[in-house]
């Protein structure tokens, strides 16, 4: 496999990762929720290694279709990054 192949794709996976939730924090910010970017810093490398880790799960576990479980795991920790700092709007800290 060449090694464009894999930088390509590791670069959609944190795409399709981190895009969202850094949009929703771009999205409080223009709200006026202050410190709207205050949780991403442990959100974001908590998504990764999620992601490392229940991938390597579902690896282990012998599941049939492994990238159709990695892009479900890719997607839904994404849209709990997202929950996470949406719900900082409620806060208001």
């Amino acid at each position: 496999m060449s090694i464009v192949l894999v930088v390509s794709l590791v670069l959609i996976a944190l795409c399709i990762l981190w895009l969202p939730t850094y949009s929703m924090a771009l999205l409080l910010r223009g709200l006026g929720v202050p410190r709207a970017f205050a949780g991403l810093r442990l959100i974001m490398p908590l998504q990764l290694l999620a992601v490392v880790a229940l991938s390597w799960l579902a690896d282990a576990a012998g599941f049939a279709n492994p990238v159709g479980c990695t892009l479900a795991i890719l997607l839904a920790t994404s849209v709990a990054g997202v929950a996470l700092i949406w719900r900082r709007r409620h806060q208001g800290v």
